[in-house]
């Protein structure tokens, strides 16, 4: 097998800005937006574990996984996780305190983050695309912008543009994900024009380790 560095030193590197930009971007978060900075401990988890409902539901449709009895056990576990989250979700946002500035201020939150991230790799790992490196930084800096509009938004826009909100955060999730794909497959100079390297982005960004040979094929092993 090629030497493959398993472990990049800029990828490292890049994660502990982020994660410090994180902790420093909550503790500003905490100071000027309190009840939201409260609430996120409840509203984000309740949110991961209804992604997490539905992607038990497609494990569990899978037809790739023989295991009937298996698959049924995801699929009603992800249908728990979807109807408890979401009555739970509902019965939060009923609270009077809880209005839709709120609810846009929680959504901007992790999407600045994300934002910050792009741009970090983008400038820090030198192993992807040129490119994709400088498009990356790009659709980070547009990030900040609208998340730093949807914090203003009080004092731009009344509520009745909380749907704007909502569109534009959709807009800009999808460049996110499409980018940071691009990003990560320019690594081993694959293309996102091909559907079957979109999923393997989907193996990139989760317990999957993606190697080359001394052939140059694409090797995909599971981090135990």
């Amino acid at each position: 097998m090629a030497n493959y560095e398993i472990v990049n030193k800029d990828k490292v590197r890049a994660d502990s800005y982020i994660l410090g930009f994180l902790v420093i971007f909550y503790l500003v978060f905490l100071l000027v937006f309190k009840i939201e900075a409260i609430f996120n401990f409840i509203a984000y988890p309740l949110v991961a574990l209804l992604i997490q409902g539905f992607l038990k539901i497609i494990s569990g449709l899978n037809k790739r996984n023989r295991e009937r009895g298996n698959n049924f056990t995801q699929i009603l576990l992800g249908t728990i996780y979807i109807i408890f989250s979401s009555w739970f979700l509902r019965y939060l946002i009923s609270f009077p305190n809880i209005t839709l500035q709120t609810l846009i201020n929680l959504i901007a939150f992790p999407m600045i983050i994300v934002g910050i991230a792009g741009i970090i790799k983008s400038i820090i790992i030198k192993i992807y695309s040129l490119k994709y490196r400088i498009i990356n930084t790009i659709i980070g800096i547009i990030t900040i912008a609208i998340c730093i509009m949807a914090f203003a938004a009080p004092l731009i826009f009344p509520e009745s543009f909380f749907l704007f909100h909502i569109i534009v955060f959709l807009i800009i999730l999808i460049l996110n994900v499409l980018g940071r794909a691009a990003l990560y497959l320019s690594e081993f100079g694959l293309s996102l024009v091909s559907f079957r390297n979109f999923k393997i982005f989907f193996y990139i960004i989760s317990d999957y380790l993606l190697q080359v040979d001394s052939n140059g094929n694409l090797i995909l092993d599971k981090i135990k």
